[in-house]
């Protein structure tokens, strides 16, 4: 699983967040329910009486991975989107995208 996937399903259970920003993504309710249960057992997020919550192993792992030291605002909770990131080009160079994967 990627690392920007699971900060996002840390955010959103610390949050008590939507998990449409996971089905915009591309991902299955049973794709998101298969990740969450590999975050348990990773020991990111813990079972309690009749909720989930994330653990202190999670809260560091945020903290390491997803540090918001030089964020304010929005930019403290919005994880980057990894799929739209291209190789960098040189100055002369132009980027024409693939008219069927842009999705905006």
């Amino acid at each position: 699983m990627e690392i920007s996937t699971i900060i996002k399903i840390l955010l959103l259970v610390k949050n008590n967040g939507n998990i449409s920003e996971l089905l915009k993504d591309g991902y299955t309710y049973g794709q998101i329910a298969r990740m969450t249960n590999e975050c348990m057992d990773e020991g990111f997020l813990e079972k309690d009486v009749n909720q989930i919550k994330v653990s202190t192993k999670g809260l560091g792992y945020l903290d390491e991975k997803f540090a918001k030291k030089n964020k304010f605002g929005s930019e403290s909770w919005i994880v980057p989107e990894e799929k739209s990131k291209i190789m960098q080009l040189g100055k002369n160079e132009i980027y024409l995208p693939n008219r069927k994967e842009l999705d905006f």
